[in-house]
């Protein structure tokens, strides 16, 4: 079993070591009873942190990650032992869908809509992502709490909802906010882009792969020179995030044109 007092020890953070102490008896659970298990809702900052640091230990357990679409921000961890093959399907979350007549309210926000879910008691850790699009607004939830915030939920902000649970194969999801823009860059190596894409210098780019702090589509990247591709999502940790979208051209001088999409 993965050493967990050993792991704890090196974080000083006294919030993260909390949150590492639960995941870790998650993974601790599903190793010692031979069933899956899944923690609540984590940032995806922090899952990429938790992976850091489980991947310098040996463990047999198979680990995934969902947070109901590909790009989520939040996110649940699934721990799986060997005889299982891990699935999305498997993760035990589903969708609320809140609706409003716009023409009898102001446009109502991500905020509003996460106020009002919580302010029924339900706990931040139960609630993922909640897209908008239109007058409607996606939720995110944990399945031990759908049904409660199903039936208590009759307003957000001072307007009248109607909610009805979705599962995820059933739900057009609405795409995450991307900001897009072209950048120009020598290569496309990830140091280049990731330099051009937040306005860093090429040498404190590098003191961030070094650190461990640089993900491609979630996996930790130690080498600058790795070449990005189209679709590749970029995690600078403690910065931001980027999607590279795809290659425009070349310029007179025969640098790269990309288009990439910050997350905002």
């Amino acid at each position: 079993m993965i050493n967990k007092q050993k792991i704890l020890a090196n974080i000083t953070n006294k919030e993260d070591k909390m949150l590492f102490s639960k995941i870790l008896d998650q993974l601790n659970f599903c190793e010692k009873n031979y069933d899956p298990t899944f923690t609540e809702f984590i940032p995806m900052l922090k899952y990429l942190e938790f992976n850091t640091i489980i991947s310098k230990e040996y463990s047999n357990i198979k680990m995934l990650h969902f947070g109901g679409f590909e790009e989520a921000e939040r996110i649940i961890i699934g721990f799986f032992p060997e005889y299982i093959e891990p699935s999305f399907d498997d993760f035990p979350l589903s969708i609320l869908e809140i609706s409003y007549n716009e023409k009898y309210s102001k446009q109502l926000t991500h905020r509003d809509f996460l106020g009002s879910i919580l302010g029924t008691g339900i706990d931040r850790c139960k609630v993922g992502d909640i897209l908008l699009k239109d007058n409607k607004a996606f939720c995110f939830l944990c399945n031990d709490i759908i049904d409660y915030v199903n039936i208590n939920l009759e307003k957000v902000a001072s307007t009248k909802v109607k909610t009805k649970i979705l599962k995820l194969e059933d739900c057009n999801i609405p795409k995450a906010n991307l900001e897009e823009k072209n950048i120009i860059v020598s290569s496309i190596r990830l140091d280049a882009v990731l330099s051009s894409a937040f306005n860093i210098s090429r040498g404190k780019i590098s003191d961030y792969i070094k650190g461990e702090k640089a993900f491609v589509n979630f996996v930790i990247q130690t080498n600058g020179a790795k070449n990005i591709k189209e679709n590749d999502i970029i995690t600078l940790r403690g910065v931001g995030r980027i999607k590279v979208l795809k290659t425009i051209g070349k310029t007179k001088k025969d640098r790269i044109i990309l288009s990439i999409g910050k997350y905002t």
